[in-house]
């Protein structure tokens, strides 16, 4: 084949190749154009995503249709070899028509044979192949190619959009695996919200919910809407939203038939499904009898249904039920915590017996045997709670404290038992030196309360000065097959002599300057280890036992490293009393203590108690001779003469009555009020865990832990109440005090008999008592810090009048008297540092106490400094050293200035200090501040009254005689008393009253002042309070007390 016949031809190829590429470009944008209009379907008509894939294959398939098409007319209307070659003769003219007669000649040589010249002219055109331009004219040109570009990439473009498209994504979702609609089932309002398939069945009359997650939505928006067969054919109803986004629900009330429903959405449908009802069993009645213990004398009684029951502890019950006749085949049982059972049955009968030990809860259960894959029917929770058999309380309620009592004498044991089904046995239990011993001090009858008296004759025990007794009272109750002990707070005997019975003589001391010996408290701690010993001997869990060890433990080293101390401090120094070594007796004490430390450690805490009662033996018989040593010495000093007094006041210039340091008592004060706001705190949780028990009705052991829990706050009232006792020896000073232990004591004893009720008026009245006894203290320190701030006002007033005498002396001061001068101002500088620096001791020692006061007289020193106090007085010290006169007097009246402003600082101090506890001012600023609310709706009558009582109150304030401002005021008031028509004045009597105020809040801190006004609000507005008192007033009178 000739050369240029083959370029002819793929020229030809190159030609239907182009054409194709127009086909791809319009196939491609074809498939988009097509999708567009489907997807505009789909928004008026919403496609279903099982139809969503048919509508994008026909869209496919239309796209490839017309670019097939396209690429066969293609090849169809390919150009031949004579088109061509009048192709590339026209795009090369130079060729004089030779390429279209050699491609005419090339056929005609199929049919004939050429002649010379035509031959001439094929070989002439194979020559000149090379030098033809053949793509010139044949192919298409660069912007054609560009056209065609820019064609496929719109194509692919809106190709790539197009399948964004809703029905390209429904189409795709079908062919997933994962669902795009999901529906289930749930009984409407269930409470553990158990869900169910779609097709299920349920109780009949049972609220139905039918719920669909809609996970696929239809153009970004989810709905959905339920069709169900009806009497009239198929109904839809659209279905609610829920709190789940993308959950609808669809409720079929009271299902009696059966419900046949699929859910619809604009691109999804479920599958048909079906509800329907069925008859679970019934229950016709469900008794349960219960019958107490015979020893509890209780009748039996019955309960009908479920809920909540009290019945005595080992009662017995018996469960009854009786079911519907329908369905046949039912087993009953009943499921708790603590293990499920089954019903015995006969026929619809079921029944079950148990004895009631601990709680028994649970709920019953009906199953239909003969379709197992129901869900069982379910009632409501029963809870039979056991009344427990209460431990039985005893009280020994006289004498009810320690006593101390010469070895013949006999007192009165009153004691209170009680229980709650009956006391059949009291008894009194006496220890002495290790040996028990224990007396009945009742018989029959059996009764709920008992009330007995004892005479204890200490002559029936063989004993001697120094020894203990420990008593208390044992009670037993009827509870069968055995009877519960409990016993009584534990008290202790110490056998003194006549003249030595009693405790008011607080420690002993011994000769030359040996301290004291604090006997009493190495006593009351010895007490305190053995009751708490027994208390931990009533312990059954080995957790609280080692806990209990391990605090006796830490409680006896503690008093054996304080018996070791003394004892070192005081070796050689301990007289001997009858032939008794003092130290000896001390340091055996020691040494059994000792003892208890290592049982209790080792947690053998009965055998720890022998070596307690050794201690305290030891320790009470210590007491006992050195208080026959002090009275002996008392005896043979006598009454000190006139002049052996004069020589020991000589001797001893501070006395033994010298002054204790106020800081030091204020630091203590401090300390007792910390101690007496925790009691009142812990007393006021007391009390509202009083009133939760009252309400509820409780009984049993959290009566009997708030009743411990009160003991132990009225023990650690009396360690206190002792201490003051101790400090002052005046019973009024702790008078708040022994009525607040008064009302704990007697809170604790309705307690522990079960009668929360009656204990939560003492609680709130020892509650109030505590009050007193805060309000004293507080009183107490604002008396001391007062006076310890009016000594420096008083010094500062006494400089500063030294010092204008000292300027008067330098202004008429002649040449020579400079040194003399100088000296009295560097005596005032000193005496100027000694009064600062007491001020900076006098605001650390208050810091306990009001912070206020501290920052005010750290503010009063600061500023002194500040204003050159100390800087004038060295200024006018060295003038004075060089005799200038006039300097020296200007320094010395800026300090006699700045020590007068320091000293009204220091007064306006005392003021506030002296009124922290003011009632009378307190209710004059209420007062002023009520006239100023009521003041605009006053009648004129009011308005005198009111102004006569202002006046008197005003005129009744601290420093009224020397304030010409409030002088002024009280004269208006006084006026406005006695004015005819005083509410024409009210704008002047609300700015006389504004002013007043304002001076009244001179005398408290604001803060302070709020806190009072506060307190005050508290007091005044509890009337509950009061009832509470009047309740507990009449109580006592009806019980004889």
């Amino acid at each position: 084949m000739p050369e240029f016949l083959r370029i002819l031809r793929r020229e030809s190829l190159v030609f239907v190749f182009s054409r194709c590429v127009i086909a791809i470009a319009v196939g491609l944008l074809s498939w988009p154009l097509t999708v567009c209009l489907v997807d505009f379907y789909d928004a008026y008509s919403p496609i279903l995503e099982k139809d969503a894939l048919g509508f994008l294959i026909v869209s496919t398939c239309l796209s490839l249709f017309i670019f097939i098409w396209l690429a066969i007319r293609a090849w169809m209307k390919r150009p031949n070899p004579i088109e061509m070659a009048e192709e590339v003769e026209k795009a090369n003219p130079k060729l004089n028509d030779l390429l279209n007669c050699a491609v005419e000649l090339n056929v005609c040589s199929k049919q004939r044979e050429l002649s010379f010249m035509e031959r001439r002219v094929l070989d002439t055109t194979e020559s000149e192949v090379q030098a033809i331009a053949w793509g010139k004219g044949t192919r298409p040109t660069a912007s054609y190619w560009i056209s065609i570009l820019l064609g496929l990439g719109i194509g692919t473009g809106f190709a790539v959009w197009g399948s964004g498209t809703s029905p390209v994504e429904k189409a795709f979702d079908s062919l997933s695996l994962e669902p795009g609609l999901s529906v289930f089932s749930r009984l409407t309002g269930s409470v553990d919200e158990l869900s169910f398939p779609a097709t299920d069945e349920f109780t009949r009359g049972s609220d139905v919910s039918i719920f669909a997650d809609v996970l696929r939505g239809h153009r970004g928006e989810k709905s959905a809407t339920i069709e169900f067969e009806d009497v009239d054919g198929i109904e839809s109803v659209e279905m609610l939203d829920t709190p789940v986004i993308g959950r609808f629900e669809f409720v079929v009330p009271s299902l009696r038939e059966k419900f046949h429903y699929r859910v619809v959405t604009p691109s999804l449908m479920s599958e048909w499904h079906s509800i329907s009802p069925y008859d679970p069993p019934s229950l016709k009645s469900a008794i349960w009898s219960l019958s107490p213990p015979a020893y509890t004398n209780l009748p039996d009684f019955e309960h009908e249904g479920f809920g909540y029951v009290r019945a005595p502890e080992g009662s017995y019950v018996r469960l009854k039920v009786e079911v519907e006749p329908l369905p046949m085949n039912i087993r009953a049982e009943f499921r708790s915590p603590d293990g499920n059972f089954t019903l015995e049955q006969n026929g619809t009968l079921f029944w079950h017996s148990f004895q009631l030990i601990d709680e028994c809860k649970g709920h019953l259960v009906l199953r239909d045997m003969d379709k197992p894959k129901r869900p069982p029917v379910e009632y409501d929770s029963i809870l039979i709670a056991p009344i427990p058999d209460e431990v039985p309380l005893v009280e020994i309620v006289e004498p009810a404290k320690d006593l101390q009592l010469p070895a013949d004498a006999s007192l009165l044991v009153e004691v209170f038992a009680s229980d709650d089904h009956g006391v059949t046995d009291v008894r009194m239990r006496i220890e002495h030196a290790g040996d028990e011993d224990e007396e009945t001090i009742f018989v029959d009858p059996v009764e709920k309360e008992k009330r007995l008296s004892y005479i204890f004759d200490l002559n029936d025990h063989a004993l001697a000065v120094g020894d203990v007794l420990t008593y208390m009272a044992l009670v037993s109750d009827n509870k069968e097959p055995e009877n519960q002990v409990a016993r009584s707070e534990i008290y202790f005997i110490e056998v003194l002599p006549p003249e030595g019975n009693s405790t008011e003589g607080g420690e002993g001391e011994m000769e030359g300057d040996t301290k004291e010996i604090p006997v009493r408290d190495f006593i009351n701690k010895t007490k305190k280890i053995i009751r708490s010993t027994y208390d931990a001997l009533l312990e059954t869990e080995d957790s609280k036992i080692e806990k209990f060890s391990l605090s006796l433990s830490s409680d006896a080293l503690g008093l054996k490293h304080e018996m070791t101390k003394v004892y070192d401090e005081n070796e050689g120094a301990f007289p001997s009393v009858d032939g008794i070594d003092l130290g000896e007796l001390l340091n055996e004490a020691t040494y059994h203590i000792e003892q208890t430390e290592i049982y209790a450690g080792d947690q053998m805490l009965k055998d720890s108690l022998e070596p307690s009662g050794k201690t305290l033996r030891k320790l009470v018989q210590l007491y006992a001779l050195m208080q026959k040593m002090q009275k002996q010495k008392s005896k043979g000093k006598g009454k000190p003469s006139e002049s052996e007094e004069t020589a020991s006041d000589e001797n001893d210039p501070e006395g033994k009555d010298s002054e204790v340091d106020p800081a030091d008592e204020l630091r203590k004060l401090a300390e007792d009020l910390e101690s007496l706001k925790n009691m009142r705190s812990r007393q006021k949780g007391l009390n509202r865990e009083m009133g939760r028990l009252a309400e509820a009705g409780i009984e049993g052991e959290k009566n009997k832990n708030a009743s411990e829990e009160q003991e132990n706050l009225r023990r650690d009232l009396e360690e206190l109440r002792d201490d003051w006792y101790k400090r002052s020896g005046k019973l009024g000073d702790v008078e708040s005090l022994d009525s607040a232990a008064e009302e704990m004591k007697g809170a604790a004893g309705d307690l522990r008999r079960d009668q929360p009720r009656e204990a939560q008026p003492q609680g709130e009245l020892a509650s109030d008592a505590l009050g007193d006894a805060i309000s004293e203290v507080e009183g107490k320190m604002a008396g001391i810090a007062s006076r310890m701030v009016e000594q420096l006002a008083e010094q500062a007033g006494g400089l500063s009048q030294s010092q204008r005498q000292l300027a008067d002396s330098t202004e008429a001061a002649q040449p020579g008297e400079g040194e003399s001068l100088k000296d009295s101002q560097d005596e005032l500088n000193e005496n100027i540092q000694d009064l600062l620096e007491g001020i900076d001791k006098t605001a650390r020692a208050m810091g306990g106490f009001s912070e206020n006061a501290t920052e005010d007289l750290l503010r009063e020193g600061r500023e002194s400094r500040e204003g050159g106090v100390e800087s004038s007085g060295k200024r006018a010290s060295n003038s004075l050293l060089y005799e200038v006169f006039p300097q020296a007097k200007k320094e010395e009246d800026k300090v006699a200035e700045n020590l007068e402003q320091l000293q009204e600082g220091l007064e306006s101090i005392e003021n506030k200090l002296r009124n922290l506890g003011n009632g009378a001012l307190q209710e004059l600023a209420e007062r002023l501040q009520e006239n100023l609310r009521e003041l605009p709706g006053m009648s004129d009558q009011q308005i005198q009254e009111e102004s006569e009582e202002l006046a008197k109150a005003l005129g009744s304030l601290p420093n009224a005689s020397d304030s010409e401002r409030l002088q002024n005021i009280t004269q208006f008031f006084e006026q406005m008393g006695i004015n005819e028509e005083p509410s024409k004045s009210k704008s002047m009597a609300a700015a006389a009253m504004s002013e007043a105020l304002e001076l009244v809040e001179q005398f408290f801190w604001q803060e302070a002042k709020q806190d009072l006004l506060k307190r005050n609000l508290e007091t005044s507005s509890a009337p509950g309070r009061y009832k509470r008192q009047v309740e507990e007033y009449f109580r006592r009178i009806a019980e004889g007390e």
